[in-house]
This record gives structure tokens, sequence and C-alpha cells, in this order.
């Protein structure tokens, strides 16, 4: 009876009910995300780092701060504007939103591709992915939204070769848009896929017809106004981020050859096996169990473009890092190109007896996840459990006349802005405030106009974390008057 009544599948050998699984994944997508955004909301009202980036970056422009396209800070303003200005929600309830569609559209396209089974397997490999299954849940911002345009790409192509022309390339020149005005990396990963398009002879006839010129269309048009304000503005605005990728390593410094980017290769090949390699390695022990082991899944010119895909981005990547000497290459840097990744192992490495383990493993990790987060959360001192409302409320103790935050972290001053609800239009301020963390004396800012005034001595305010560590922390704010000339937009929101 006990058997009859919980189907012990798992146990007995029963084959897996893949299309009644593949029904129920939409609705634990939704589950899941809906938790994952109550926890980050119960876990602190203040922001991270990539989270604070947006205050004073919401108005309308074609780009924004730190070379990025103006998407992503779109939807942080509506965002806010839906939530009232909850800043915490509102970045939150973006990533967040972006992780589960990225999710689904992995999941979906992976089963218009090649079954059930694919599609159940692709949100599976997701879990073993460190940058979705890990940094995505509690960081990230463009990265996010960048995949989701990359895995659009795909499930747009699913949805043209399944016969919907008009709808599929209406979606092709959605994605490719989103994609550009996500990050400018994006684009390796759009004409890597175009390439390997061309490349592959059925799937060429397939995309490069008349059809296509709608998602030119609207490509262009939507992309166009940020081309002309990148023309209009200085290189710095759009490719500063370069910048990072000429940082050194230390431990890869042996290998830096003048003019070549050695160290920089060995550096990508470290995110890529990062990036990827824990999946890989745990769908092959997977198939071990199987025998004989299944054939790959799906038509195996749809398999190569999107192995194609990621070995001529990868290429083109490594060839830039190469010729243009380059040092270091973060795995958020490898999002748009691994992007693919799950729906390869699904349609490459699928499984029959390893499924089960597989299953069983990805359910434990999503929710081991969030809960050494809330860990780390409750029980460290990560920066967003700092005391900001302490020194929000002693900065307008001492004169509540708004100012500028400013500080050598940007989201300290963001943090302690939002806390205090000095919103970007108090931009004519006279004063600004600089704060700093530590018990230092004051750093120097180049936000500081030279020819600021001070107004007082520096206050210092310690205040325990707020979480269960014990923890203190140390703030010091200074006020300053600024002249007229010098006024610059608040950093606040």
């Amino acid at each position: 009876m006990f058997r009859r009544k919980f189907d012990l599948a798992w146990l007995d050998g029963a084959p897996i009910k893949w299309s009644k699984l593949a029904k129920r994944v939409p609705a634990a997508i939704v589950v899941y995300i809906t938790a994952l955004i109550l926890l980050r909301l119960s876990l602190s009202r203040f922001m991270e780092i990539d989270e604070a980036q947006f205050v004073g970056e919401v108005y309308l422009a074609w780009n924004y701060g730190n070379s990025h396209p103006p998407l992503y800070n779109w939807l942080v303003r509506l965002a806010l504007e839906i939530t009232q200005w909850n800043w915490v929600f509102s970045v939150a309830l973006v990533r967040l939103s972006l992780l589960g569609l990225y999710h689904w559209l992995c999941f979906d396209a992976a089963r218009r591709l090649a079954g059930d089974r694919a599609g159940i397997l692709a949100i599976t490999a997701s879990a073993f992915l460190p940058q979705i299954v890990w940094m995505s849940i509690q960081t990230t911002a463009h990265t996010i939204l960048v995949m989701v345009a990359a895995i659009g790409i795909v499930h747009a192509f699913a949805i043209i070769r399944a016969g919907r022309g008009a709808v599929g390339f209406a979606w092709f020149g959605f994605w490719a848009a989103a994609g550009a005005l996500a990050k400018y990396n994006f684009f390796i990963f759009l004409v890597s896929f175009l390439i390997a398009a061309a490349l592959t002879p059925g799937i060429r006839r397939q995309l490069f017809r008349r059809q296509i010129w709608l998602s030119a269309a609207i490509f262009v048009v939507s992309f166009a106004p940020v081309v002309i304000a990148s023309l209009r503005a200085p290189l710095s605005a759009t490719a500063g981020r370069m910048e990072k990728l000429a940082s050194s390593i230390d431990y890869l410094l042996v290998f830096d050859v003048p003019h070549l980017g050695i160290d920089g290769l060995l550096s990508l090949g470290m995110s890529t096996a990062l990036w990827a390699g824990p999946a890989l390695v745990i769908f092959i022990i997977g198939r071990t169990r199987d025998h004989p082991r299944p054939a790959p899944d799906g038509d195996a010119e749809v398999r190569v473009l999107l192995l194609r895909t990621v070995l001529i981005g990868l290429a083109a990547f490594a060839t830039l890092v190469l010729a243009g000497d380059y040092h270091s290459v973060a795995e958020r840097y490898m999002a748009p190109i691994l992007a693919p990744t799950a729906i390869l192992l699904a349609l490459y490495l699928p499984q029959v007896l390893g499924a089960r383990n597989l299953l069983a493993i990805a359910g434990f990790v999503y929710i081991l996840a969030p809960v050494a987060v809330a860990y780390i959360a409750l029980f460290e001192t990560p920066r967003f459990t700092f005391p900001f409302d302490a020194v929000a409320l002693s900065i307008r103790a001492q004169d509540p006349t708004p100012a500028r935050i400013i500080s050598n972290r940007q989201d300290d001053a963001a943090n302690v802005a939002v806390q205090l609800h000095w919103p970007p239009e108090q931009g004519s301020a006279k004063d600004v405030v600089l704060v700093w963390h530590g018990d230092e004396s004051a750093p120097h800012s180049a936000d500081l106009p030279a020819d600021a005034m001070l107004l007082g001595p520096a206050v210092r305010v310690t205040a325990p974390v707020r979480n269960f560590s014990g923890q203190l922390r140390t703030f010091n704010f200074q006020r300053y008057s600024v002249a007229p000339q010098t006024q610059v937009p608040n950093s606040g929101g």
C-alpha cells in the first residue's frame, strides 16, 4: 500500500514520466522564484553592490555609467514605479524575475527542440551551473539579463524550426535587441550564433530567408538610438569595461609575456571550466548507469549549431584576449557565450537511469543554495547587512537638509541615500555629505569638489550589523558646503 500510495518509481526502476514532470515545471519555477524574492526581502532592507549601482542611474537615458546599455536600468526604473520606489523590492524583483525567465526559456527551448526529457534535463543542468544556481540568486544584474537574451535567441530559433516563421522571427529580433540593450558582450554570442547557423546547411536555409528582415528591422529600430548616443559620447562610455580585462591576476603573472595575453587565456580557460565544468562532469557521471547509453536527443544539426556557437564564441573571445594582451577574464564575462550550456548538455548527454540521481541532486542543490545564502546573510557580515540605517539617522539628526551623499564605496553612498529618502532630483542641494567605513580618517574622494567647505567635524557612528552575528561596524561622515558652480547631480535614491 505504501508503494502504491507514493509510487516509489525512484527505487524500483519504473520509467520516469517525463511529460508529467514537464507539465509541473512552469509552476515549480514560479514557486521557486517567489520563494527567492520573499527570502531576499526578509534577509536585508539594504542593497548589495550590484543592486546599489542603480541608485542615481534610473533617469531615462540611452547609456549609463559603467559602460552599460540602458535596458536593465529601464527595468529597474519600471519596478521602482510599480513598487512606489521600494529599492530592495525593485532590484530583487527584476533580477529574480529574469532568473525565472532564464529557467523557463531554457526548459521550453530544449523541450521544443528535443522533447520533454530534454526540457527537464536542461533545467536540471542549470542546478550545476554556479553562475545560475548560486551567483544569480544573490547578486549580478546585467549578466542575468544577457543570459536571458542569449537563451531567448535559442528559444526563438526553436519556434522558427517548429514552422511558426513570422512569430519566431519577431521573437528573434526582440531577443537580439534585448541582448544588445543589456550588455555589449552579447554581440559575441549573437555573431557566433549567426556564423554557426551559416555554417550548418539545414539551419542556414531555415534561418536566412526573407523573414529574417523582420528580425533585422526590430533590432535596428531598437538599437539605433543607443548607437547614435554612443557615437556622441566618449569611447569610455561604451568600452570602459574593457579595462577590467587588463587587471592582472597575481598567481598568473608568471605567464604574463609582453604583447600577448597568455595569462588572460589561462584565466579564460579557468573561468570556462568553473562556469560549465561541474555540470559537464555530473552529466557524464550520470550516464555511467545507462547500458547502453541513450543516443543524443534532438536533430544533429541543432546540436551542431549550439556547439559551434559556443566554440566560435570561445575562440573569438580567446583571440581578443590574446591579441589585446588582456590578463583577467571573470566568469560573468562568459555568460552570453556559455548561456546554452544547459541545453547542450541535455541534448548531447541524455540520461535514463542516471536521471533519477541527477533530478534528486539538482533538487537538493536548488534548495541548498538559498539556505546557504540565508546563512551567510544571517550569521556572517556581508556588506548588505551593515547598519546603514543608523548612519542615515545620525546624518538626519545633525542636519535634515537634503544633500548629496558621496563615499569611496558606491554601495555605501547608495544605501545611506536611500535610507534618507534623498532622491536624485535633489541635485540642487547645496551640501554634500562624505561617508566612509572604518576607523580611519576621511578618504580622498574624487567626487568631493576641490572648493568644498567643511561645515563641521567628523561624526562617528558605531552600530551592530543587522543580523545575528553580533558584530559591530563603524562609519563616519562629514558635511560640506558646495559652491553653486560646482554642484553636481545627487547620487542618492
